[in-house]
């Protein structure tokens, strides 16, 4: 039987995979992370969870940008973090750049998120916090463009009241970027996504 030494030493490099893997962005800023090691060719892209420390990580670069994804693959990313597609619609599986609609299976009708892929590659979601209502207005092979509803402080969650913000995202072979400014997540805030 392994010692109780040598079974934490094998599980020690897996820990701090996952440490690193829990990284999280800025509030506006899409969420990513990524490990490398030095006997893995293969990048491993995981999204931040919306409640983690922030930490340092370098930009996501997927093995194969032109990889094709199927749906079912990337419904099961949604899945295992506790969302569900919000419809095929946007799926663009032969694109370089992806996205896929989430809604959040906690019953809160604010958590929407857009969840992008590069290849084959989960490379993170548009913000940390859910938004109310998004939609996919365009989208291109190294961009896709979401429009957020806006909210008034009074508003119904089912009615808002502020109109649209457009957001482009765009790919630049190493990192998303969001092209446009994110509205805020506070309720507080005159205009937000919620």
């Amino acid at each position: 039987m392994p010692s109780r030494r040598r079974i934490l030493s094998a599980l020690a490099p897996a820990a701090l995979v996952l440490l690193a893997l829990a990284g999280c962005g800025g509030d506006d800023a899409p969420t990513s992370a990524s490990v490398a090691t030095p006997t893995v060719t293969k990048t491993v892209t995981v999204p931040a969870a919306a409640t983690t420390t922030s930490t340092t990580a370098a930009p996501t670069t997927p093995s194969d940008p032109t990889a094709s994804l199927s749906l079912q693959a990337a419904e099961q990313v949604l899945d295992t973090r506790g969302y569900a597609p919000l419809g095929e619609r946007d799926w663009r599986p032969n694109q370089q750049l992806k996205v896929l609609l989430g809604v959040s299976r906690s019953g809160d009708p604010r958590a929407e998120q857009a969840f992008f892929f590069v290849g084959d590659t989960f490379i993170g979601t548009d913000t940390k916090d859910p938004s109310a209502a998004i939609e996919v207005t365009a989208q291109s092979d190294d961009s896709v463009t979401l429009s957020y509803g806006l909210y008034r402080p009074a508003d119904q969650i089912d009615v808002p009241t502020g109109g649209t913000a457009e957001v482009t995202y765009r790919w630049d072979a190493s990192r998303l970027t969001p092209q446009d400014p994110i509205p805020s997540a506070s309720t507080a805030a005159p205009l937000s996504r919620r």
